[in-house]
């Protein structure tokens, strides 16, 4: 059973925000540079004031000069306790608990801006429970954590079986960048300059049943091999006697297996702009690095030569189950059983074939092949999967709102009433209908009753919480670690910045915008 949703290490840890304390701000400008401080608060003018103790005044800043303002070296003082949160049509996360809901508004208690009352028609998704299980990791809002793992191999080609064979497209890199890694942290994502062989790896925790998601954007061609279940352990190679010499073995399609000393024994997910394939990676008994294709029938997918997508992978150790959405859509699923034995018999009193799924780790990695051009991950999302196998986008319904339970299997659509007292009030096909909301993951409003977006105008900002959370609006003034924004949706919002961990002045209108000067 999954247990109830709660925040990890991720939020109960006091000595967190002893860091936060001590840490200082960052201020990076729009054109690539950067300074550190403390974040003063900004004025009804959009004059920013930053102070430094080597600095005897403080020092004003025109906001049009920021891209964005790290808090406390993306440490928050305090994470909100609970992922419960709604989302806004215009793509805000505001966390907090819904109270209420009606025909007209969504009332929803915060503990970063109290009490709110929101247009319903302003709302897409409610979601009490999101996830399906424990929120294990969110971020990066900082490389916490993370380990570079550098390679002295060569990098690994696209795969010649793909049928994406065509050399992508490299950024030139200044001499003397050899040595530097091939990842940066900055801001809340990770950048890969392109063309290294460096890893990047986090030890989440991964359960046996779990959800990963992430953001991924490129510009040529992708080629990003995505690592789960992965112990991240490195064995000594054994020499046998007499052979201490002897030639290496040979490794299959580009140095492949070089997965497998930069992310141990678990399992590898390549993505290239038309296929995406899955392979193990372990270690014999010598020490040396091992990979096999887990086959399939279908592995094509469709990806733009430049663009960005959400990445969601379901893994379950235990039923042998591998699948990918992207954009909310299905891709592909493998299945790790063995078809050529049978096993026990199941609920059903049917054989059930033994469960082949051999990663016995929690680790978390990613690595671009070859010499593609650079890329940015960002949005990571670690939780415990409830077993939902169904696409995100089959919980959008024109005409009828959908509610999903949290046991990742029964949902009913219909028509929203009301939340009220703690109970989903629901009008459904079959008749009225109330369900506790501590029972509900999400709520999809019907996209007819949703108002039209319009494009957000040039003076918004963006303030991105920790771990769930982005709300925009024109700052109105800021001063005493609170900021208030007026929103086009929600109104006007005073917000503490205890839970704030990041402030976007400037997103670039577009994620290559914001590579046009070298993070």
């Amino acid at each position: 059973m999954i247990r109830p949703l709660a925040i990890a290490i991720l939020l109960a840890a006091p000595l967190a925000a002893d860091e936060a304390k001590s840490a200082t701000d960052l201020l990076r400008f729009a054109n690539g540079n950067q300074i550190d401080g403390r974040f003063a608060g900004m004025d009804s003018t959009g004059v920013i004031t930053w102070t430094r103790p080597d600095v005897a005044t403080p020092m004003p800043f025109q906001r049009d000069k920021i891209r964005q303002i790290v808090l406390r070296n993306a440490h928050p003082l305090s994470a909100m306790a609970d992922p419960c949160h709604v989302t806004l049509v215009n793509g805000d996360r505001i966390p907090g608990k819904v109270v209420a809901t009606d025909a007209d508004n969504v009332t929803i208690e915060t503990t970063a801006a109290g009490t709110m009352t929101l247009p319903r028609d302003a709302v897409s998704v409610i979601a009490p429970n999101p996830f399906g299980g424990r929120l294990l990791y969110a971020g990066p809002f900082d490389d916490k954590g993370w380990n570079i793992v550098r390679s002295e191999t060569p990098a690994p080609e696209p795969d010649p079986f793909a049928g994406n064979i065509r050399a992508p497209l490299t950024l030139k890199q200044d001499e003397g960048d050899s040595d530097k890694p091939a990842w940066v942290h900055t801001g809340a994502s990770w950048y890969s300059r392109g063309g290294g062989t460096d890893a990047i790896t986090l030890d989440a925790g991964l359960p046996d049943r779990a959800l990963i998601r992430f953001k991924l954007a490129w510009r040529s061609r992708p080629s990003i091999s995505v690592a789960f279940h992965s112990d991240l352990q490195h064995p000594e190679v054994k020499e046998k006697k007499g052979d201490a010499e002897a030639e290496q073995p040979r490794l299959n399609f580009g140095s492949m297996q070089n997965l497998a000393r930069l992310f141990g024994t678990g399992y590898v997910m390549n993505f290239q702009s038309g296929y995406v394939h899955l392979q193990r990676t372990w270690f014999n008994d010598e020490g040396q690095p091992q990979a096999e294709r887990v086959r399939v029938g279908s592995t094509s997918v469709r990806l733009p030569d430049t663009g960005e997508a959400v990445f969601e992978i379901r893994c379950d150790r235990q039923q042998g189950t591998i699948t990918v959405h992207i954009d909310g859509e299905f891709a592909v699923q493998w299945d790790t059983t063995d078809e050529n034995a049978s096993g026990r018999a199941g609920d059903d009193g049917k054989p059930r074939r033994p469960v082949t799924y051999q990663a016995p780790g929690g680790g978390l990695g990613f690595i671009v092949q070859g010499n593609t051009a650079p890329v940015r991950i960002s949005d990571i999302i670690v939780a415990e999967w409830n077993g939902l196998t169904d696409s995100a986008r089959s919980m959008e319904s024109d005409h009828r709102d959908i509610a999903l339970l949290s046991n990742g299997t029964d949902r009913f659509s219909g028509k929203v009433l009301g939340i009220r007292g703690g109970m989903v009030e629901m009008e459904a096909s079959y008749g009225p209908l109330k369900v506790p909301m501590n029972e509900v993951a999400e709520i999809h409003f019907a996209r007819d009753h949703r108002r039209k977006t319009s494009e957000a105008p040039a003076s918004e900002i963006a303030v991105h919480l920790q771990p769930v959370g982005r709300i925009s609006g024109t700052p109105l003034a800021s001063s005493n670690g609170r900021i208030q924004l007026e929103s086009t949706l929600a109104g006007k919002i005073d917000l503490d910045l205890s839970p704030a961990v990041i402030l976007e002045f400037q997103s670039g209108g577009g994620f290559l915008d914001e590579w046009d000067d070298e993070p």
